[in-house]
């Protein structure tokens, strides 16, 4: 499982003026460094090292090429330490068998060992406790509060993620955010438990402001989490619920439903995780999820009541399809809270689903009913799926979208988390109290 790291990244002086000047305007800012390999997608924390001491803390990002065999940093989300901690001093408390990586590290710069990262930052909790706000969350004490977790918890809280980052990957906002998740001391009831600083308003009157949305009535009587994201820079906004009837120890997965107020719009996904199968492919075999049948059925009901609405007659109600329902097979969910990627997978509309679970195709060798990336033939994945929801070319019309109250009810109702998205009008989204959790998207 990929983890966050840690750069080290030596400034000249001429450099440090620059870079003191970004952090005064609160501007990122870039340094070209040695060329190196981190995933844009996990947190690299950055020890802003000038003149042999560690004199910030920031968040950074491998952006484009800077030259041949360099790379651009990018830095932001800049601390400043209250006193400048001497690079000797932290070399003297490291543990012999991370002393000699670390310390070529900090005397010439570059990508630290997941090991020495996970020293360094505890040596700098310990010298520097101010600084804890942002290494807190590459902690030990973390690190054991979630190894705490059962596995079910996580299978839930992965799945539960996986919806939230889909919801703003469709919205267009940034999905750093979640990088900020960390373990409640007691079992979370749900994923957004851990995004404290997510919360615009108490959840009540999140869901109070969302009342007049088809459907979310019911929700008040369930228990749930709530938070809002938005971007500083574009305004634009999204709330997420989280409603489940049953704990996290005993649920059986999660359903996205997207809900784009503009284009009055919903969008319904349910995932379900593949396996390996004896020849190494990845497979979804349909017979043996039991839950399958009573879902496929209530998406039937569902749609057979939403296609005796009204034929839509506006140009904002065109869809491409008017059926919500979408499978999402993926590899089984890791709990990777630091990991903001998207899993791999297919989305497949329920439609197309059907036809091809009755193709000779997806039969194996001895019969049995077996989904691969290779005999579904076609399918979205997440850049084109995003594409397709966020502007409403696929999901119910205006008049379909009354009638979703039953299948928000009858999704509690099955034990899973239900995940509601909602992409209010932007104008709406304007005049309400914000907070950025957008973060800052360095220049590439």
């Amino acid at each position: 499982m990929a983890k966050a790291s840690g750069f080290a990244a030596l400034l000249s002086k001429d450099r440090m003026a620059a870079f003191l000047e970004c952090v005064e305007e609160e501007r990122s800012f870039a340094e070209p460094v040695a060329d190196f390999q981190h995933s844009r997608n996990l947190p690299l924390v950055c020890i802003v090292i000038s003149a042999r001491k560690v004199t910030h803390l920031g968040l950074g990002r491998r952006g484009t090429r800077a030259g041949t065999g360099l790379s651009r940093l990018n830095l932001d989300r800049v601390e400043k330490l209250s006193e400048p901690l001497s690079v000797q001093r932290i070399i003297n408390r490291l543990p012999k068998r991370n002393a000699a990586s670390v310390r070529r590290r900090l005397d010439s710069g570059g990508l630290l060992t997941d090991k020495g990262f996970a020293a360094v930052i505890e040596i700098i909790r310990q010298l520097a406790p101010q600084a804890s706000s942002l290494l807190e969350r590459f902690s030990h004490a973390r690190t054991e509060r979630l190894q705490r977790l059962s596995p079910k918890t996580k299978d839930n809280l992965a799945q539960q993620k996986e919806a939230v980052l889909t919801a703003l990957s469709v919205a267009g906002l940034s999905r750093d955010p979640i990088q900020e998740w960390s373990p409640p001391e007691d079992t979370p009831v749900s994923f957004l438990d851990g995004l404290p600083s997510a919360r615009l308003r108490e959840d009540p009157m999140v869901i109070h402001d969302l009342m007049n949305l088809p459907g979310f009535d019911i929700i008040k009587t369930y228990p749930y989490s709530a938070a809002v994201f938005e971007s500083a820079a574009t305004a634009e906004r999204l709330t997420v619920i989280l409603a489940n009837r049953l704990p996290l120890e005993e649920q059986t997965g999660t359903d996205l439903i997207y809900f784009n107020e503009t284009f009055q719009s919903f969008v319904m996904v349910q995932y379900k995780a593949m396996g390996k199968g004896s020849d190494g492919k990845s497979e979804f075999r349909p017979l043996s999820d039991r839950n399958l049948p009573g879902e496929i059925d209530r998406m039937d009901a569902l749609l057979a009541a939403i296609q005796a609405c009204p034929a839509n007659s506006v140009h904002d109600g065109f869809r491409l399809t008017e059926n919500p329902f979408f499978l999402k097979l993926c590899s089984r969910l890791v709990f990777n809270p630091d990991d903001v990627g998207l899993v791999p997978g297919m989305y497949l509309p329920l439609d197309y689903w059907k036809l091809l679970t009755q193709s000779p195709g997806t039969r194996g060798s001895r019969g049995g009913l077996r989904v691969t990336f290779e005999n579904a033939g076609r399918h979205f994945d997440n850049s084109s799926f995003t594409a397709i929801v966020s502007k409403a070319w696929v999901g119910t019309t205006p008049s379909q979208s009354d009638v979703l109250k039953e299948a928000i009810r009858q999704t509690i109702e099955t034990g899973k988390a239900i995940a509601i998205a909602v992409k209010p009008r932007k104008s709406a989204a304007a005049n309400v109290g914000r907070i950025n959790l957008s973060g800052i998207t360095p220049d590439e």
